[in-house]
């Protein structure tokens, strides 16, 4: 009796807390890119696939009316929604500077522009006759001009953020459509079509630490691994999966049961390759090689 209350309420009560735990985790990340107004080294294509995880997950808690599922994936969907808008509104933003430097560069780099700045510097403020104020004003509009044209950009902006994000939107409108109005599908036909859309989606959720795991074989470090995050997927999949296991519902159990150990194999790695260890490495070197470059320019000198 005891284990059954373990696994079927404290297991999934565990679970939720940590999934929006798991959820939340980018905010103050995105918050910090949001003041500086730019997106930075922030990857928001994992945000695109919560999206459709989340809300994959909110209709399969419909279809088992399980409150668990339901409040361990709601507030992520809330979330992704705002993330992946401050996604597309930095990654324009970002856009648009690079644009505007380019074309500022372009411009100070041409005679017109040159010309312009050095008939501005050459206006006689003495000089009041007419032939001198039409000058003055024909060189201020064509320099107007230019700015127009390096501040106002026709380039078209990068939509690749927003091309996943809409796919992902119009494979949950139509899955949640299809069972919605498929009068001839079972309730255990619908789970399934659910159940087996939103396993794939999780696999590709969780699937994101595999090339952290490449990056940490390959440099035998373990400074890319955040270790909150790291820690609470891991205990996020092991929550689940025997929740999963003790209702016997093998979408749950078993994408969750890969990413726990996916988590469990980036913990091994962790313990393994310590942390600093390939950059310490490589400042050492870099600082030995600076220190004989100054020592062989010291010798010269003497």
């Amino acid at each position: 009796m005891a284990a059954q209350i373990v696994l079927e309420y404290v297991c999934p009560a565990l679970g939720m807390i940590t999934a929006n735990i798991m959820f939340f985790s980018p905010v103050q990340a995105v918050r910090k890119a949001e003041r500086d107004g730019r997106l930075g080294n922030l990857n928001p294509t994992p945000w695109a696939f919560m999206l459709g995880n989340c809300c994959g997950w909110v209709t399969y808690s419909f279809l088992i009316n399980n409150l668990f599922v339901f409040f361990g994936n709601a507030p992520g969907f809330c979330l992704s929604v705002w993330l992946n808008l401050q996604a597309i509104k930095l990654q324009y933003g970002d856009f648009q500077v690079t644009e505007i430097r380019k074309s500022i560069s372009i411009a100070l780099g041409s005679q017109k522009f040159v010309g312009q700045l050095e008939g501005v510097d050459k206006v006689d403020d003495d000089d009041d006759d007419d032939t001198s104020l039409n000058k003055n004003t024909r060189t201020a509009a064509e320099f107007a001009k230019v700015v127009w044209d390096v501040t106002a950009q026709n380039t078209k902006a990068p939509v690749s953020h927003e091309i996943i994000v809409m796919c992902m939107v119009l494979v949950w409108v139509t899955v949640i459509s299809l069972i919605s109005f498929g009068r001839s599908f079972s309730s255990q036909t619908k789970e399934l079509i659910v159940g087996i859309i939103v396993t794939c989606n999780l696999l590709f959720f969780y699937g994101a630490p595999l090339s952290t795991i490449f990056l940490m074989l390959k440099t035998r470090s373990s400074d890319s691994i955040h270790r909150p995050t790291m820690i609470t997927n891991t205990l996020n999949g092991i929550f689940w999966t025997a929740f999963g296991i003790a209702v016997l519902d093998y979408f749950i159990s078993v994408p969750n049961g890969i990413g726990a150990l996916l988590g469990g194999i980036q913990m091994l790695l962790c313990i393994i390759f310590p942390r600093n260890h390939y950059h310490q490495k490589e400042n050492s070197l870099a600082s030995n090689h600076i220190s004989s470059i100054t020592n062989d320019q010291a010798g010269d000198n003497r």
